[in-house]
């Protein structure tokens, strides 16, 4: 379905695990497929059947239909903004379980917002805040902390650099995002968030629909969802989700093309047993990427038109993503649930896929507009990620009250080879970019073969057990603990190879239900971030330490239809690496160069947050939150010690977006409406400081349902076509502007 001739990276076979994956998932619905005929064996012949039926015609009850409703944590089809439960914590299934803030975006939610990739999903989660490397190498940011890893389907990943294609949302029920630090969840990482991408898994009855999405910048996509049981039994189930779409940008010369294929089979081997076996490739093709601007010699923006590009049209950063994932569930009658599953991640750049042309202002100039051009060419940028995980939880009775137990143990093994490549190659010099055309006045040369970089290994274990223990009918406390291991391998550069023995991360809370509808709570929970850094006796530092202290309140209202949550947080990150000011002013062997480091440094963060979402009444959905967020450096250099951790990161935040299913004549329409707003953002860097002041992006919506079957649906973001940065330095090509007012319409049709 992806092949194209002119694509040699399309082309290439899909890498053997995959292979084995799928082979597995194949043997495992075709074994699936035989225990549902095996649960018939003892049935009567079709004609003792028939014989029974006419001897005990006159005895026959009337027909009784039983409905139920699966205890599976799932948002499709819910037409709410909400969601009483998640899957993010292992054990805890309610929001209001769990004493940290949740947010989780529905399906709903992610339709009627037209969110499109994880990028866009960021965007409109309260306290999350987007930053742009450059135009494809995204990373996302809370509570001043980057996210290092997130989730799929609960499983780890590393976001893999240059390789890492955006999510893409089509095949996606919901996003789970728990704030603060979540070393029970991980292991090692920062106090950010964690951020759950939980993928949509097969019914049981049949569901087609296809989707298509026309858009400003000549967006063109289509989606195609087919689901529905593969046996009469309805005990093996499959879903299929495919993605084609192509769109252009506000800026010159930048296109996207991308590709997404997304198979997934659950079968039932028992009543008590469900295997679930998944594939899912991406393919995105960037052309025209590095879309940013340079700033002027003190730092501030050059206004240059919105549309501007500085780079040739035949820059590119092609790149492909594989996942292979496993899941066996086991109930008991006790009610308990064991669990194990496996996944499979490669993060690939195309070997001849990235090339980009750049410009640099040349040192010592005087000139605002005088910049040199060159090439640079790169390869490698391969990550292939192995996670494997086992769990078990249920409940237990003590001193006559029933409690939660979770225990489980994961392992992640990283093979990453980085980025290998030539720069500064084919330079023209003296280019005034104010009149300067680089699509036709800058041709693409060829570059030597660049030589690939030895892998290096990262392989982290841990386990783990929490308990949520029922002290009274109205207060339970959590309390939990993970072991953690941790190892770097650079085969290339043993010395540089480190590991981290039996790390302990601590985790306890308290919540108090003060009525039926409303909770309190407070916890404190832990992170480690490991750090190659020796001191004076040539050892290695300890991990840097993250100590999260969460306290707040969580409603469940309208029959537990609007969730509502306001709390407080203080995060303290201890132990960073910082220079050793009373020791000598070399430190061989660990540092020749310099003075001796010790874990002294400290930052923290802290402030409060409001979240609303669900439904205020039938028909009128909402899902929105505010975040003041004060962070910096405690102890730290001189230069740093009480900056912000990230001066980019606005202190004030509010995201919301409502809308309502009308009524009466108007039936069918849905109209909507919400808003990005954030305070002043101020960043230093080089002695220079550039500044944007707060500002606020509106967006609508207005759908219309013909029937059950079909609608169309409109939505116009940056409404008022406020002219902003979404990413802003005084220095490099740092100076990225928001998208200007465009326009969506979907058209979905159930099939």
């Amino acid at each position: 379905m992806f092949h194209r001739a002119d694509k040699p990276f399309s082309s290439t076979p899909v890498l053997r695990p995959v292979r084995l994956a799928a082979r597995l998932a194949l043997l495992c619905a075709s074994a699936a497929i035989t225990f549902p005929l095996a649960y018939a064996a003892d049935a009567p012949a079709p004609a003792d059947a028939a014989a029974g039926a006419e001897a005990d015609r006159d005895t026959l009850l009337p027909s009784v239909t039983v409905t139920g409703t699966s205890d599976r944590v799932t948002t499709e089809n819910s037409g709410s903004f909400g969601s009483r439960k998640t899957s993010i914590v292992k054990g805890l299934e309610s929001v209001r379980e769990i004493p940290q803030p949740v947010t989780v975006l529905t399906r709903q939610f992610i339709e009627d917002r037209a969110l499109l990739n994880l990028t866009d999903l960021m965007l409109a989660t309260p306290g999350i805040a987007v930053d742009y490397t450059d135009s494809e190498r995204i990373t996302y940011h809370s509570r001043g902390y980057q996210i290092d890893a997130m989730q799929v389907d609960g499983l780890t990943i590393t976001q893999g650099g240059s390789a890492f294609a955006q999510p893409d949302a089509a095949v996606l029920d919901r996003v789970e995002v728990l704030r603060g630090a979540s070393g029970m969840l991980r292991g090692s990482g920062n106090p950010s968030a964690t951020v759950n991408m939980v993928r949509k898994r097969p019914t049981r009855d049949f569901q087609a629909s296809a989707t298509g999405v026309l858009g400003s910048w000549d967006r063109r996509r289509a989606e195609g969802d087919i689901s529905g049981a593969l046996n009469q039994a309805g005990t093996v189930r499959a879903r299929l989700v495919a993605v084609k779409e192509k769109k252009d940008s506000f800026q010159k010369a930048m296109k996207e093309d991308r590709q997404v294929l997304y198979g997934v089979v659950e079968a039932d081997l028992s009543p008590d047993t469900l295997l679930t076996a998944s594939l899912q490739r991406t393919e995105l093709d960037a052309t025209g990427s590095w879309g940013g601007m340079p700033a002027k010699l003190d730092g501030s923006s050059m206004n240059l038109p919105r549309d501007t590009f500085l780079g040739a049209a035949w820059n590119r950063w092609n790149r492909a993503n594989e996942q292979a994932f496993v899941e066996l569930e086991q109930r008991f009658d006790n009610g308990w649930t064991a669990k194990a599953s496996a996944g499979y991640l490669h993060l690939k750049m195309d070997p001849n896929g990235f090339k980009q042309s750049y410009i640099a202002r040349p040192a010592g100039s005087k000139d605002d507009y005088l910049f040199g051009v060159t090439t640079s060419q790169y390869t490698g940028d391969d990550s292939q990620q192995d996670n494997y995980s086992l769990s078990a939880n249920g409940p237990f009775t003590l001193l006559g009250r029933q409690h939660k137990l979770v225990v489980g143990a994961e392992a992640l093994r990283t093979r990453t080879v980085a980025t290998a490549g030539l720069g500064n190659q084919f330079p023209l010099n003296n280019v005034d970019i104010r009149n300067w055309d680089p699509y036709a006045t800058y041709p693409e040369n060829n570059l030597v073969t660049i030589n690939m970089l030895k892998p290096t290994f990262v392989q982290q274990q841990g386990v783990y057990a929490t308990t949520s223990l029922s002290l009274m009918d109205s207060l339970t406390a959590l309390a939990g603990v993970r072991l953690s291991w941790y190892e770097y391998r650079a085969p290339a550069a043993p010395a540089t190879s480190y590991k981290v023995e039996r790390q302990t991360t601590p985790f306890a809370g308290l919540v108090y239900d003060i009525t039926k509808k409303l909770n309190a709570y407070v916890s404190y929970t832990e992170i480690f971030t490991p750090q190659n850094v020796k001191d004076v006796n040539n050892n290695m530092l300890k991990p840097i330490t993250g100590e999260d202290y969460e306290a707040g309140l969580k409603g469940e209202f309208f029959g537990g239809k609007l969730n509502a949550s306001a709390g407080v947080f203080r995060i303290n990150n201890v132990g960073r690496a910082v220079e050793d000011s009373t020791g000598p002013a070399t430190c061989a062997p660990s540092n020749p160069t310099g003075r001796c480091r010790i874990a002294g440094g400290k930052t923290e963060s802290e402030g409060w947050e409001a979240e609303l979402s669900g439904e205020l009444a039938p028909g009128w959905n909402i899902q929105g939150g505010y975040t003041n967020t004060r962070t910096r450096y405690v102890v730290d250099t001189a230069a740093n010690t009480n900056q912000p951790l990230r001066a980019i990161d606005p202190r004030h935040q509010l995201r919301f977006f409502s809308n309502y299913r009308l009524g009466g004549l108007l039936k069918g329409w849905t109209v909507g409406g919400g808003a990005n707003i954030q305070s002043d953002a101020t960043v230093t860097g080089s002695g220079l400081t550039a500044r944007q002041g707060g500002y606020s992006v509106l967006n609508a919506m207005a759908g219309y349902r013909f029937n059950d079957r079909y609608s169309v649906q409109v939505n116009v973001n940056n409404l008022a076509d406020k002219t902003y940065y979404k990413r802003f330095a005084p220095t490099g090509l740092a100076y990225y502007y928001g998208d200007p007012r465009n326009v969506v319409v979907t058209l979905r049709a159930a099939l």
